[in-house]
Protein backbone atom coordinates (compact mmCIF):
# COMPACT_ATOMS: atom_id res chain seq x y z
CA UNK A 1 0.00 0.00 0.00
CA UNK A 2 1.60 2.99 -1.24
CA UNK A 3 1.77 6.10 1.07
CA UNK A 4 -0.81 8.23 -0.77
CA UNK A 5 -3.35 5.61 -0.49
CA UNK A 6 -2.74 5.64 3.13
CA UNK A 7 -5.77 8.64 5.05
CA UNK A 8 -7.53 9.39 7.96
CA UNK A 9 -10.01 7.75 7.01
CA UNK A 10 -9.29 4.20 6.33
CA UNK A 11 -11.54 1.78 4.51
CA UNK A 12 -11.28 -1.25 7.27
CA UNK A 13 -12.86 -4.78 6.10
CA UNK A 14 -13.51 -6.40 9.12
CA UNK A 15 -14.53 -10.27 8.71
CA UNK A 16 -15.37 -11.56 12.26
CA UNK A 17 -18.30 -14.07 12.93
CA UNK A 18 -18.27 -13.63 16.51
CA UNK A 19 -20.81 -10.73 17.26
CA UNK A 20 -19.75 -9.44 20.66
CA UNK A 21 -15.56 -9.47 19.03
CA UNK A 22 -16.83 -7.77 16.05
CA UNK A 23 -18.47 -4.99 18.60
CA UNK A 24 -15.43 -5.04 20.45
CA UNK A 25 -12.91 -4.36 17.69
CA UNK A 26 -15.47 -1.86 16.20
CA UNK A 27 -15.40 -0.04 19.24
CA UNK A 28 -11.24 0.10 19.49
CA UNK A 29 -10.98 1.27 16.21
CA UNK A 30 -13.20 4.20 16.88
CA UNK A 31 -11.77 4.72 20.34
CA UNK A 32 -8.55 4.36 18.74
CA UNK A 33 -9.24 7.46 16.06
CA UNK A 34 -10.61 5.32 13.25
CA UNK A 35 -13.42 7.75 11.91
CA UNK A 36 -14.94 5.33 9.55
CA UNK A 37 -16.57 2.42 10.67
CA UNK A 38 -15.28 -0.81 9.43
CA UNK A 39 -17.87 -3.10 7.35
CA UNK A 40 -18.33 -5.72 9.25
CA UNK A 41 -19.51 -9.35 7.44
CA UNK A 42 -19.53 -12.65 9.52
CA UNK A 43 -18.38 -15.06 7.03
CA UNK A 44 -15.35 -15.50 4.45
CA UNK A 45 -18.09 -16.82 1.76
CA UNK A 46 -19.82 -12.99 1.18
CA UNK A 47 -16.40 -11.61 1.35
CA UNK A 48 -15.26 -13.79 -1.48
CA UNK A 49 -18.46 -13.02 -3.15
CA UNK A 50 -18.12 -9.29 -2.70
CA UNK A 51 -14.36 -9.42 -3.69
CA UNK A 52 -15.38 -11.91 -6.78
CA UNK A 53 -17.86 -9.27 -8.15
CA UNK A 54 -15.42 -6.38 -7.46
CA UNK A 55 -18.86 -4.85 -6.01
CA UNK A 56 -18.57 -2.51 -3.07
CA UNK A 57 -15.05 -2.17 -3.06
CA UNK A 58 -14.15 -2.61 -7.13
CA UNK A 59 -11.22 -0.40 -7.61
CA UNK A 60 -10.30 2.56 -6.19
CA UNK A 61 -13.17 1.24 -3.55
CA UNK A 62 -10.79 -1.86 -2.40
CA UNK A 63 -10.49 -1.40 1.32
CA UNK A 64 -7.27 -0.41 2.79
CA UNK A 65 -6.74 -3.19 4.59
CA UNK A 66 -9.24 -6.17 6.26
CA UNK A 67 -9.14 -7.38 9.69
CA UNK A 68 -9.29 -11.33 9.26
CA UNK A 69 -10.59 -14.30 11.89
CA UNK A 70 -9.00 -17.35 10.87
CA UNK A 71 -11.40 -19.41 12.58
CA UNK A 72 -14.95 -18.66 10.97
CA UNK A 73 -17.68 -20.79 11.20
CA UNK A 74 -18.71 -21.58 7.96
CA UNK A 75 -15.32 -20.57 6.48
CA UNK A 76 -11.94 -21.47 6.88
CA UNK A 77 -9.79 -17.85 7.01
CA UNK A 78 -6.98 -18.84 5.67
CA UNK A 79 -8.78 -20.40 2.75
CA UNK A 80 -10.05 -16.63 2.30
CA UNK A 81 -6.20 -15.00 2.39
CA UNK A 82 -5.39 -17.63 0.00
CA UNK A 83 -7.76 -16.21 -2.80
CA UNK A 84 -6.88 -12.78 -2.20
CA UNK A 85 -3.27 -13.80 -2.39
CA UNK A 86 -3.88 -15.75 -6.07
CA UNK A 87 -5.95 -12.96 -7.20
CA UNK A 88 -3.84 -9.96 -9.11
CA UNK A 89 -5.83 -7.57 -8.60
CA UNK A 90 -6.48 -8.22 -4.90
CA UNK A 91 -2.94 -9.54 -3.77
CA UNK A 92 -1.71 -6.13 -2.69
CA UNK A 93 -4.83 -6.01 -0.08
CA UNK A 94 -3.18 -5.60 3.53
CA UNK A 95 -4.68 -8.68 5.71
CA UNK A 96 -4.45 -8.37 9.58
CA UNK A 97 -4.80 -11.85 11.23
CA UNK A 98 -6.71 -11.08 14.47
CA UNK A 99 -6.39 -14.63 15.81
CA UNK A 100 -6.79 -16.46 19.74
CA UNK A 101 -4.91 -19.58 19.00
CA UNK A 102 -1.15 -20.49 18.66
CA UNK A 103 -1.86 -22.15 15.89
CA UNK A 104 -3.17 -19.39 14.35
CA UNK A 105 0.03 -17.83 13.67
CA UNK A 106 1.39 -20.43 11.84
CA UNK A 107 -1.59 -20.30 9.74
CA UNK A 108 -1.41 -16.89 9.42
CA UNK A 109 2.51 -16.97 8.20
CA UNK A 110 1.81 -19.79 5.62
CA UNK A 111 -1.38 -17.79 4.38
CA UNK A 112 0.98 -14.91 3.90
CA UNK A 113 -0.73 -12.15 6.24
CA UNK A 114 0.63 -9.26 6.63
CA UNK A 115 0.23 -8.89 10.42
CA UNK A 116 -0.94 -11.21 12.98
CA UNK A 117 -2.23 -10.19 16.26
CA UNK A 118 -3.45 -12.18 19.32
CA UNK A 119 -7.00 -11.75 19.79
CA UNK A 120 -7.61 -10.19 23.38
CA UNK A 121 -9.26 -12.38 26.21
CA UNK A 122 -11.07 -9.30 28.04
CA UNK A 123 -12.58 -5.98 27.02
CA UNK A 124 -10.05 -4.04 28.53
CA UNK A 125 -7.50 -5.39 26.21
CA UNK A 126 -9.86 -4.51 23.33
CA UNK A 127 -8.49 -1.32 23.88
CA UNK A 128 -4.80 -2.08 23.07
CA UNK A 129 -5.73 -2.98 20.36
CA UNK A 130 -6.33 -0.02 17.79
CA UNK A 131 -3.01 0.87 18.89
CA UNK A 132 -1.68 -2.08 17.37
CA UNK A 133 -3.43 -1.78 14.26
CA UNK A 134 -2.96 1.61 13.95
CA UNK A 135 0.64 1.05 14.16
CA UNK A 136 0.44 -1.64 11.00
CA UNK A 137 -1.34 0.92 8.99
CA UNK A 138 0.94 3.77 9.30
CA UNK A 139 4.13 1.65 9.16
CA UNK A 140 5.24 2.26 12.52
CA UNK A 141 7.10 -0.02 14.75
CA UNK A 142 5.10 -2.04 16.63
CA UNK A 143 7.31 -4.12 19.49
CA UNK A 144 7.64 -7.84 20.07
CA UNK A 145 3.91 -7.24 21.64
CA UNK A 146 2.22 -7.74 18.39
Amino acid sequence: MSNIRKHLDPKILLVEDNPVDAILIKQALENGGFKRAPVVLHDGKPVLELLRQQGEFAGDRLPDFIILDLNLRHFDGGEFLAFIRQQPELSALKVIIVGSRPEDTMRANAGQADCYIEKPTDAASFQNLSKRISAFYWGEPVGASI
